[in-house]
This record gives C-alpha cells, sequence and structure tokens, in this order.
C-alpha cells in the first residue's frame, strides 16, 4: 500500500501579541498517528520571507519522514514582518518573540495533542529567531537548528562591525534596541550567557551551520557563537561550511542535515516514537 503524504494546510488567526492577524502553514506528517501526541517543530523562515518558507522546506521533512530520520510531528511555521519583525518584542509594539514563543504553540495545543519538547529550525533571520527562542526557554525545546543565523560578532549595537551589519542586517541591530539593556535582551550571545546553567541541565540540542564565504558575513557571527559556546562549556554541533554562501546549491543538503539533527534529538528525547 502507498504512504500517504504529508499535509500542508494553511491558517490564520487573530494574534493579541501583535494585534495584527497572522498567517501560518501547518505540515501534518505522513500516516499520521491518532493514538499519541506528537512534537511540535517550529519552522522560522527568513527575511522577506513568509510562511510559504514550510512549502519550500516541505521535500525536507518528507525525506527525513520517508528516511525514518525524522518522527512524527507537526511543523508549524508563521509568516511575520521583516522590518517591524525580526522576531522581537518591540516596546509598546507588537511581541513577535512572543507569538512564535508562546501565543502559537498555546493555538495548536488547544487542537492537537502535543509532546513535551519542540524543535526550531530556521535560516538566516530565521536562524536567529529560532536560536533566541531555544536558548530564551530552554525547557520548552529539545532541540535548535540555526542555518546562517542572522548573528553578529558582538555583544552591543555600537560594537558591530560596519562590515557585519549591510543592508537589512543593520535594520535588525537597530531593532535590537537602542540601549544597552534592550539589546542585551534580544542578543542571542547574551541570552546564552545569562541562561548557561538552564541550557546544559536540560541538555538542549544546538547545531549551527554557516557557509564560509557567507554573502553577508554571516560567517563572523557564527564563530563567534561557536566560541562563547566553547567558552561555556555548552554543548554543540558547528558545521563551517567550505566554499559555501548564503543560500546556494549546497543549502539543500543543509537543510536536510538540520532536520535530521532535530530528528535525532526527538528520537532519543521520546524513546516510544516509532
Amino acid at each position: 500500500m502507498k504512504a500517504h503524504s504529508a499535509f500542508l494546510t494553511t491558517e490564520r488567526f487573530n494574534a493579541q501579541t501583535t494585534g495584527t492577524e497572522v498567517e501560518y502553514k501547518i505540515l501534518l506528517p505522513p500516516n499520521m498517528p491518532a493514538d499519541r501526541a506528537l512534537p511540535l517543530i517550529m519552522h522560522f523562515h527568513a527575511a522577506m520571507s513568509s510562511s510559504s518558507s514550510l512549502e519550500a522546506a516541505m521535500p525536507a521533512y518528507e525525506r527525513a519522514w520517508a528516511e525514518g530520520t525524522l518522527p512524527a510531528a507537526i511543523v508549524v511555521c508563521a509568516s511575520t514582518p521583516t522590518l517591524g519583525g525580526f522576531y522581537i518584542n518591540h516596546p509598546d509594539g507588537p511581541q513577535w518573540e512572543s507569538l512564535i514563543s508562546d501565543e502559537l504553540p498555546e493555538l495548536l495545543s488547544s487542537r492537537y495533542a502535543l509532546a513535551p519538547g519542540r524543535g526550531a529550525i530556521g535560516f538566516s533571520m530565521g536562524g536567529y529567531g529560532a536560536l533566541k527562542a531555544a536558548l530564551r526557554n530552554p525547557k520548552d525545546y529539545r532541540a535548535v537548528a540555526a542555518l546562517c543565523p542572522a548573528i553578529f560578532p558582538a555583544e552591543t549595537s555600537q560594537t558591530v562591525p560596519k562590515h557585519n551589519r549591510p543592508s537589512i542586517l543593520n535594520d535588525l541591530n537597530e531593532a535590537m534596541g537602542a540601549d544597552a539593556k534592550t539589546y542585551s535582551s534580544n542578543s542571542v550571545h547574551s541570552i546564552l550567557r545569562g541562561n548557561t546553567e538552564a541550557i546544559r541541565s536540560q541538555s538542549l540540542q544546538i547545531f549551527v551551520d554557516c557557509g564560509e564565504v557567507d554573502e553577508f558575513n554571516l560567517h563572523d557571527g557564527a564563530l563567534y557563537l561557536r566560541e562563547t559556546l566553547t567558552e561555556l562549556a555548552v554543548p554543540h554541533t558547528f558545521h563551517s561550511v567550505p566554499n559555501a554562501g548564503h543560500a546556494d546549491a549546497l543549502a539543500y543538503a543543509r537543510q536536510d542535515a538540520a532536520v535530521r539533527f532535530i530528528g535525532e534529538a526527538l528520537f532519543a528525547a521520546n524513546r516510544n516514537f516509532d
């Protein structure tokens, strides 16, 4: 008998955290089991993108399910803005990080039986959002995979080198906060430093990948994160990919590797999965 295909659907809801209608896509696994709770995988899209990112990534999830390297899981991706968004809780404005970390998962838990421990995966701006969500809330996540994450090789706005904030990255650097406290609350490195013990105690699995010739110089920020993780003795997997840019012919294989990493962590945490 032919296996069922994964099922992708588009939904919308009025989000209290942002005061807007938010579109999101849900990917359900083939032969979805009806007798057990499934883990939730938060899929974070890149800048100038949307929930359509999940549709583009659907083959990677389908391959992992077919290979048995990813357990049955519910995958969700919400459309969030770039300017005015960036997966940031803006002072006196929309709370995009809270939307992803709290409101959307709560909405899904009212519709599906969700197992404890999520996965997070994101590319570029999505890698920044995924890292921030998982490192801030390690009790909620089993694993995070960040591909070419939009992070900087510095921990204050003023010390980010100019060549590391071209174009939209300068907007991100400014959106993270004008004052040191706000900037620190949105810095992946600072969140990691402030939450190290919880991250270690929860055994959060961390995967970071970046091309060595990334056109936006994001490899510098990825190396800085690796150094910080090593300094703090936080276990992690880091792939520095030779001759790879930001999004090129190698991107599909790298995405497959990230999905498999999430799958391994979810299988390890939930031995009852098939």
